[in-house]
């Protein structure tokens, strides 16, 4: 099954997140600004309305076993939702792997739109060869930074650790 765009209305749930809480009991800064970049985007898109947001504030992208991921594919299964909007791969998921196998193969198959405006991808649109090679690798370079970003922590953590100083919460 393909989405297709012609005079469908697309149901859509707005997914944003962050993966490091920014320690405010308010949402953090990075979290409203996702939600007015997609809202601003998506008054551009009549045939575009918006059915739920789901914030995932605090969780890392390298799973998709994030509380509001799994509402919003709840919504998908439902029928209430039939497009999803991001603002761009990363703040989807991080994990290569998971995320092509929601971007070109569950969605298609659930016929669901997806799109991510600072990637300039929108499945509706139809998937190019450029798409077809950029979207993953897109996806990978998210994944090696994941990867990398943990090993470098890692690291400085064990030289803390080597120095004798204090590397716990309190």
């Amino acid at each position: 099954m393909e989405f297709i765009k012609d005079d469908k209305i697309c149901n859509a749930a707005i997914y944003v997140r962050l993966s490091k809480d920014d320690g405010d009991k308010e949402e953090s800064d990075s979290i409203s600004n996702q939600k007015e970049l997609i809202k601003d985007y998506l008054k551009s898109k009549s045939e575009v309305q918006i059915v739920s947001v789901h914030v995932d504030d605090g969780f890392s992208g390298v799973d998709f076993n994030r509380p509001a991921f799994l509402e919003m594919m709840e919504e998908i299964r439902m029928g209430k939702v039939n497009c999803v909007v991001v603002k761009d791969l990363s703040r989807f998921g991080r994990n290569y792997i998971e995320a092509g196998k929601y971007i070109q193969k569950v969605f298609p198959f659930l016929g669901v739109r997806f799109i991510a405006i600072n990637d300039h991808y929108d499945s509706a649109e139809g998937s190019s060869i450029t798409d077809n090679i950029m979207i993953p690798f897109k996806n990978l370079i998210n994944d090696s930074y994941c990867r990398d970003s943990s090993i470098k922590i890692r690291s400085q953590l064990e030289i803390k650790r080597k120095k004798g100083d204090f590397i716990g919460s309190f």
